[in-house]
């Protein structure tokens, strides 16, 4: 036989157990892309330096098509290394400043381009950049209405080869090949817009840039696993 006092107790229990699991529950992936590039580029890298940004969606040529996203960037140029195959990394408020002008920017209804951008070589500023625009994440055309918790940066792969094939027969070079998942994690809206909202078709670019001039610039054909790339 309990008393009243255990009962209470019991039942407080139950509630704050309650919330914890119906609070767990009701997180979810909102929505994930993919980034895949393979290729050499004239640096010398023992590392990539990781940064995932925001801006607006272009459609076709021009200069917000052919040039990195800058807006909100996350993970402040993470350093990964092939011995980070398999390791997620995961921002949120609490330690990103600019997660939540990312988040808004993600959720404002707008279409929108994200790039994550690798750099940088011991040569200089190299670096890679991979950008995906329009319906990103799956949304509609973005994540309008959602609540956005973290933003997470999975490393599927990553290889590193140094001269690599060393076209230039003088050992400045790098070959690479880099697949990472990016997800957006947070609580989803009761009700998706039933109408779908306008967007520009997606597309996946790839561009190499470098300190000492166009004669250092990607020189192999890239590849790439996510979408039939239309280059910018």
């Amino acid at each position: 036989m309990y008393s009243k006092k255990q009962l209470s107790v019991s039942i407080i229990g139950a509630a704050f157990i309650a919330l914890a699991v119906g609070g767990a529950a009701h997180a979810a992936v909102l929505g994930t892309e993919d980034f895949t590039s393979s290729g050499g580029i004239s640096d010398i890298f023992n590392e990539f330096k990781v940064t995932l940004a925001i801006g607006p969606a272009s459609v076709g040529p021009g200069p917000n098509a052919s040039s990195p996203a800058t807006n909100a960037p996350l993970f402040g140029g993470t350093s990964i290394t092939p011995a980070d195959v398999g390791r997620t990394f995961t921002v949120t408020q609490d330690n990103e400043p600019n997660f939540n002008d990312f988040a808004a920017l993600l959720t404002d209804g707008k279409p929108d381009k994200v790039t994550l951008s690798f750099g940088s070589g011991s040569l200089g500023m190299s670096g890679i950049f991979l950008s995906k625009s329009g319906r990103l994440f799956g949304g509609n055309p973005d994540l309008v209405a959602n609540t956005i918790n973290s933003v997470s940066l999975q490393i599927n792969s990553l290889t590193l080869n140094t001269p690599g094939i060393n076209p230039n027969g003088d050992g400045i070079w790098t070959d690479y090949s880099f697949n990472g998942t990016v997800s957006v994690n947070g609580q989803p809206i009761a009700d998706p817009p039933a109408t779908p909202v306008p967007e520009p078709t997606s597309a996946l670019g790839i561009l190499a840039f470098g300190a000492f001039g166009p004669g250092l610039l990607l020189k192999r054909k890239k590849k790439s696993a996510i979408l039939t790339p239309d280059y910018f």
